[in-house]
């Protein structure tokens, strides 16, 4: 039986497609003039980022986080202003959809679902504007990840990887530089993509050719002394993201672990059936986008019920988990890391218990 908060759910996610019809035709109702301006396809788009307002809603609710929607909302708000759009125009977005819900659902359903869209808002207003960098002077390896960063950004791969080839070479520890390089320059990019200083094109090079250096490294890595600790690691269904796990992953194998790293994308039937096959001590799974944090939880069950996987020790981590850090019990995994490094001492811990 469902609790009352799951119900919730359930019946936000049966009518969000109405609710977003609804938040379009008082918008275009109110703004008359965006009709002649945009037509139809001014039409489709708010309707498109109603559907993606609800969605973020309905995963803040599933997981009792108003701080959950307040962060998406400073995301979209950050987005909005890049783009010249002003915050208002989101505000009044967000207050269209609580007339919505009021038309569409019972009461006490709409009271509910106000009152935390309106804690979402507050906590809103206490979140400060502010330019985002992960490149900040003084920390371990900044100017190298500074110089690596402008040369993937001007297409000139081939010289990012004799820079980390140069590093390896004067013995810089592999685990700093993907700690302090590969990840600091990774988070850099989604921050100058989110602020449209780069396109998304930049975006998937950036990536693309990190994760072709980082394979670079593969020998050496992988001709480290191991142990016969096992860890299989992935992103959930439908979650393309898979830069973070698989350098948690490498991380693991640095410190000694025998790892079979899944990718992004992984169904659950085909998961469970490789840890039957595998039994490893550690299952690692990343979620970056919390519209897929249901579907981590689902999996999560999933692994649980069976038999042979149930007592699989079960380490999650990605965005999400970071602003609700108590997300990974909701959910019910064993622990959740911020960062490959926390993962590895959290992992050899709970393996012990």
């Amino acid at each position: 039986m469902m609790d009352s908060e799951q119900l919730l759910v359930a019946k936000l996610k049966e009518t969000r497609h109405e609710l977003a019809r609804i938040v379009t035709d008082l918008h275009f109702k109110r703004h008359p003039e965006l009709e002649q301006q945009y037509g139809d396809r001014g039409r489709q788009k708010c309707y498109e980022d109603s559907i993606y307002h609800f969605s973020y809603l309905e995963q803040a609710i599933r997981v009792s986080s108003n701080v959950l929607f307040s962060n998406y909302l400073d995301w979209a708000r950050t987005m909005l202003k890049e783009r010249g759009i002003p915050e208002r125009d989101l505000i009044d977005n967000i207050e269209l959809m609580k007339e919505a819900i009021q038309q569409k659902l019972p009461e006490d359903d709409a009271g509910k679902l106000v009152e935390f869209i309106d804690a979402g808002l507050d906590s809103l207003q206490s979140l400060p504007h502010r330019s985002k960098t992960f490149l900040n002077s003084g920390e371990p390896l900044v100017e190298e990840a500074r110089i690596y960063l402008d040369l993937l950004l001007a297409g000139k791969r081939k010289k990012a990887a004799d820079l980390i080839e140069e590093l390896v070479e004067d013995v810089q520890s592999i685990k700093e530089i993907y700690e302090h390089i590969f990840q600091k320059t990774q988070y850099e990019v989604g921050a100058l993509w989110q602020s449209i200083k780069i396109s998304v094109a930049h975006e998937h090079y950036c990536t693309a050719a990190t994760q072709l250096i980082m394979s670079g490294l593969y020998p050496r890595i992988f001709s480290m002394e191991k142990s016969d600790k096992k860890l299989v690691a992935c992103s959930v269904a439908d979650e393309l993201h898979e830069m973070g796990i698989r350098m948690v992953s490498d991380f693991f194998e640095m410190d000694g672990w025998d790892t079979h790293y899944l990718g992004a994308n992984m169904s659950d039937e085909h998961l469970i059936k490789l840890l039957n096959k595998n039994k490893p001590d550690i299952l690692a799974i990343s979620v970056t986008m919390p519209l897929h944090i249901d579907k981590a939880a689902q999996l999560i069950k999933k692994v649980r019920a069976d038999e042979q996987t149930s007592k699989i020790k079960i380490l999650v981590g990605g965005y999400p988990f970071g602003i609700v850090p108590d997300l990974w019990k909701k959910i019910g995994a064993d622990a959740s890391a911020k960062s490959a490094k926390e993962a590895i001492g959290i992992a050899n811990e709970i393996i012990l218990n």
